[in-house]
């Protein structure tokens, strides 16, 4: 019962993350057709995209990480021996987590302040 649960919350969390990264991708495409705000447009501008891109890498992969945990234990339930796995994928997740906060932040809100 509370592995179904685990199980539901983690399918919402990969929803959302795939969501994330659409909107993401779009930002990008938007910002290079709009205004012509590409890698080599300015040193902000390669600072942009390197640091947000490269967090989506790490969204993506933390995607990949969960669903792979997801399938692979789907009938096996939450035992011993899979349980930290979990417990190190969602530390990872967190972590990514804090890194957009800080992101959003210096990138987002101190752009628009400065």
């Amino acid at each position: 019962q509370d592995f179904r649960k685990m199980q539901t919350w983690l399918a919402i969390t990969v929803l959302l993350g795939l969501g994330f990264l659409g909107c993401e991708i779009y930002e990008f495409l938007h910002y290079i057709h709009e205004y012509e705000f590409t890698f080599g447009s300015s040193a902000f501008a390669s600072s942009f995209y390197t640091l947000v891109g490269f967090h989506g890498g790490h969204v993506l992969f933390g995607l990949s990480w969960i669903v792979s945990l997801m399938l692979r234990n789907q009938k096996r339930g939450l035992n011993l021996y899979n349980a930290p796995k979990f417990y190190v994928a969602s530390l990872y997740w967190h972590f990514i987590d804090v890194v957009w906060v800080f992101i959003f932040t210096v990138v987002y809100l101190m752009g628009k302040v400065g």
